[in-house]
């Protein structure tokens, strides 16, 4: 099945003409419908998203760190202190 027959349906590529590919491409296939909420749910849900922000922006680098140095060396390395991390 090629890309204009899946976009149009069943159809043959002789019964496709330019402009009813342009129509059958052009109509939305389904809708969505946005639920509707109300003020103080939109208030939470923006709470929550900024608190997840928060989270990610903050703990992303002490956990990489953190893992780090749970993991320890690689065999034949020093293992890795704090010194050595912020010297460099």
């Amino acid at each position: 099945m090629s890309p204009v027959d899946g976009a149009i349906g069943y159809m043959r590529h002789s019964d496709v003409t330019s402009s009813s590919l342009s129509l059958a491409l052009s109509r939305p296939q389904h809708k969505l419908h946005m639920a509707k909420l109300s003020k103080e749910t939109k208030q939470r849900l923006q709470q929550l998203f900024q608190c997840g922000q928060f989270a990610i922006r903050w703990g992303f680098i002490p956990t990489v760190l953190y893992l780090g140095f749970k993991r320890g060396a690689d065999p034949g390395m020093p293992e890795p202190t704090v010194l050595s991390l912020l010297w460099g």
